[in-house]
């Protein structure tokens, strides 16, 4: 498996023996993969799944369609596929590489900068006598003998020796975890082989547009998606609590059962002291008070701070957060609004790119070279960045 990058773009996976690779340039995607993972009660709508038992258009030149009878891993506690299914892609030409590109249900680039990207598969390695090419890949992973899979990461080649499995003679779940650190995991059969491995070029290059496979060796049950494959709660679950017109937000419920996913609250977590505001104004600042059994509205304060008049051309605007025991960047937009008179429209002004936290939670940005004769009166707002 290696992620390889091509025409300076990004690539992802790639299974030796049977190949995989994750690379970029997708303008047209074959698969979609959800940005919001975990807001639906039915978990398949927050993934990518391909389940071969039909063959996919961009697998055409790789393989052939065939029954399994035996042998399979066992399910997921979340039915991300049918019991029943036993069909899986035989790759039966090593020449060729067919390409699987992807984007998010957005058009955009599918990303593991602010949520992990978990890519799982049943597979059948074949062992390879030589390691495959890294020219331009994110990462490598083959097997180097029946019971011993190597990795190739930015710092060099790692075996590891998996007791008691048989990579080739039998199936087996393969997962890689691309992490927002610019870093992956991998895991066999749902137990940890390697944590925290740097992806070969660094750790900037933070997304995916595309799977290829190439080689021989069998595939089943693929999945794409930021939730973890082995979630073994209720997909989409939003406390029990938010309910009338405080749960009419896909994005905030999509924040809201992230942070369940984290076990930072429950489902059945309170949200006495909310209304709609304050459960938008805990979206934007991703921070909730209280605690995992009662939620609290985020303790902030907001405004424009100072307004200097500088010239009839430049008026100095000064807008502060401060949101109490945060440090760091908030990946949110601080925006100013201006009007020329108090009964005026608000208008769009100036923005910055992202929100950074100084000491104390505390931000401050001055805006400068605001037309005084344009605008009199403002203020500011924190919005998401489009």
């Amino acid at each position: 498996m290696y992620i390889k990058k091509r025409l300076g773009q990004t690539a992802a996976l790639l299974l030796a023996g049977m190949a995989v690779g994750l690379a970029g340039g997708a303008f047209a995607a074959d698969s979609v993969v959800p940005n919001e993972w975990n807001v639906h009660s039915d978990p398949k709508l927050g993934a990518y799944l391909e389940a071969f038992d039909t063959r996919p258009t961009w697998a055409d030149a790789i393989g052939v369609i065939e029954t399994v009878s035996a042998g399979l891993p066992a399910g997921r506690a979340n039915a991300w596929f049918s019991d029943t299914e036993n069909k899986v892609l035989n790759m039966t030409v090593d020449s060729v590489i067919a390409t699987n590109t992807l984007l998010a249900n957005d058009n955009s680039v599918v990303s593991f900068a602010t949520d992990p990207v978990y890519v799982d598969a049943r597979v059948k390695l074949v062992v390879l006598a030589d390691a495959p090419s890294t020219t331009g890949a994110k990462l490598a992973i083959y097997a180097s003998a029946t019971d011993k899979l190597k990795v190739v990461h930015n710092d060099g080649t790692t075996e590891y020796t998996l007791t008691g499995k048989d990579l080739v003679a039998d199936w087996h779940q393969l997962t890689v975890k691309l992490n927002t650190a610019g870093t992956f995991d991998v895991l066999v059969d749902d137990a940890s082989v390697a944590t925290g491995l740097t992806l070969i070029g660094g750790t900037s290059d933070k997304t995916l547009d595309q799977l290829e496979f190439s080689g021989t060796g069998k595939l089943d049950q693929l999945y794409v998606s930021h939730g973890d494959p082995h979630y073994t709660g209720i997909m989409g679950a939003i406390p029990s609590a938010i309910t009338g017109d405080l749960d009419d937000d896909p994005t905030v419920n999509n924040c809201l059962a992230r942070l369940i996913y984290k076990g930072t609250i429950t489902t059945t977590t309170t949200f006495a002291d909310f209304n709609k505001a304050k459960l938008d104004a805990a979206y934007l600042l991703n921070k909730l008070g209280g605690d995992a059994t009662a939620a609290l509205p985020p303790t902030y304060t907001f405004g424009s701070e100072e307004v200097v008049v500088v010239s009839d051309t430049q008026v100095n605007v000064k807008c502060s957060l401060t949101v109490a025991g945060e440090t760091g960047t908030l990946a949110r937009r601080l925006q100013l609004l201006g009007k020329a008179t108090i009964g005026g429209a608000w208008g769009e002004v100036a923005y910055t790119d992202t929100l950074t936290y100084g000491v104390g939670g505390k931000i401050e940005h001055t805006f400068t070279g605001i037309n005084s004769t344009l605008y009199k009166f403002f203020k500011a707002q924190i919005i998401e960045i489009p």
